[in-house]
């Protein structure tokens, strides 16, 4: 092979390899969209309006929770510029509070279901 011929079929597997590269990725993306919905099979169904319900009473849960601060550990510092940090900051207790009031507006929305034995 001379140097144009090895020049095209360098450019021929380039092309060949674009193609292939494409067709992989959306193999790949077929594969995601399959194992989500394997994934979601034996998920309970929510309908959008029971799904806008959820939305709506987490965001009015969110949005009357106040950080108390004196419930957090938190460590402040300062830095080299003597500007005041603060390091850490753990809300963990404020967080379960934030959680029963979310179940508690769910709880408002939805009944649970008893379970059949």
């Amino acid at each position: 092979m001379d140097k144009v011929q090895l020049e095209n079929r360098v450019k021929e597997l380039t092309v060949l390899i674009e193609e292939a590269s494409g067709n992989v990725k959306n193999l790949v993306a077929e594969q995601a969209a399959f194992t989500k919905r394997l994934d979601d099979l034996n998920k309970p169904k929510l309908s959008h309006a029971q799904m806008d319900e959820i939305q709506h009473a987490v965001e009015l849960a969110c949005e009357t929770f106040d950080i108390e601060i004196d419930e957090c550990d938190y460590n402040i510092e300062i830095d080299y510029d003597n500007r005041v940090t603060v390091n850490h900051f753990d809300w963990s207790r404020c967080q379960e509070e934030l959680t029963q009031r979310i179940m508690d507006r769910l709880e408002k929305v939805f009944a649970v279901a008893e379970d059949e034995e």
